[in-house]
């Protein structure tokens, strides 16, 4: 069994079902609510583990009931959480996520408070022990060091590189073997509109990483060296995309721990984000291996 060692946030969602995002300011009224963990690379470890593999999780909750509901959940998904520090004094992450009928999100994080500490607690033995290493942005202390453990040990690196409320966090681009973007994130990085721009331009700046984004239905675009690869996504019918970007990045950083060529790792992550698509909720919509496997045998 492959394992990945993932590192960032660990977040409560609270999950509204609604008619319609707001483009304004006003009220609205859900027809159904649920309570989900979430954060980038937590949701990643869940869906390594339900994809078959091993997920060992890095991270830092306060020491309050949220920060217990947070290991707790993800515990019984089959992550191992010895590695998620529950921080005396500290504010567990949360947020309040808004799902429209389209399957359309509007999220509002709470990044927690006094979780941005030194990862002391690391041992590095265990992330070096691991097949890949998984980071994502909201924790950049923690990141960093994961991503030097791998970059030591010719371990293979995963940036889930997203938006974030630190600016500092940019700096992790620099520092993965793959830095994967949303294509908000990669405008906002790369300072141009169009994904292949984007790319080319962070080329400049990231000259030996591989660098994708995520475009949704339009599948996934990426650049070995300043060869350009496209990849469609399967027709699918869209329920809920909470948490496809994060199955994404779980799936792609799980295939490289297998040994899997690059080409490979995104046909898998393409195909396991899609299928969570077609499903409700973050981590519940999160496929099967044999289910992502028979999408895989399918001709897209």
């Amino acid at each position: 069994m492959a394992s990945v060692a993932c590192v960032g946030m660990t977040v409560h969602d609270r999950i509204l079902s609604v008619p319609n995002l707001p483009d304004q300011a006003t009220k609205l009224y859900a027809t159904a609510m649920a309570e989900a963990g979430g954060g980038p690379a937590a949701t990643g470890a869940v869906a390594i583990a339900g994809l078959g593999g091993a997920a060992v999780l890095f991270g830092r909750v306060g020491a309050d009931d949220t920060g217990r509901v947070i290991r707790a959940e993800l515990a019984r998904y089959g992550v191992d959480v010895e590695g998620v520090a529950e921080l005396e004094g500290a504010q567990s992450a949360w947020s309040a996520v808004a799902v429209d009928t389209a399957g359309e999100r509007l999220i509002l994080n709470f990044p927690g408070r006094g979780l941005q500490v030194e990862p002391s607690w690391f041992d590095p033995a265990r992330i070096a022990g691991c097949g890949a290493v998984l980071a994502d942005m909201g924790w950049p202390k923690g990141a960093e060091r994961a991503l030097a453990i791998a970059a030591a040990r010719g371990i293979p690196s995963v940036l889930d590189a997203d938006l974030g409320p630190m600016p500092e966090a940019a700096m992790l681009i620099d520092q993965a073997g793959h830095v994967i973007f949303s294509e908000a994130a990669l405008r906002h990085h790369s300072g141009q509109q169009a994904p292949e721009d984007g790319l080319r331009a962070l080329r400049r700046r990231v000259p030996e990483a591989v660098l994708g984004v995520t475009t949704g239905p339009h599948g996934y675009l990426w650049l070995e060296g300043d060869a350009l690869h496209r990849l469609p996504a399967p027709r699918a019918n869209v329920v809920d995309t909470l948490g496809a970007g994060d199955v994404f990045h779980g799936a792609y950083a799980l295939a490289l721990a297998e040994g899997a060529a690059i080409a490979t790792a995104a046909r898998f992550a393409v195909a396991a984000a899609t299928l969570k698509c077609t499903r409700p909720g973050g981590r519940a919509g999160i496929p099967s291996r044999p289910e992502v496997a028979a999408l895989l045998a399918q001709p897209w």
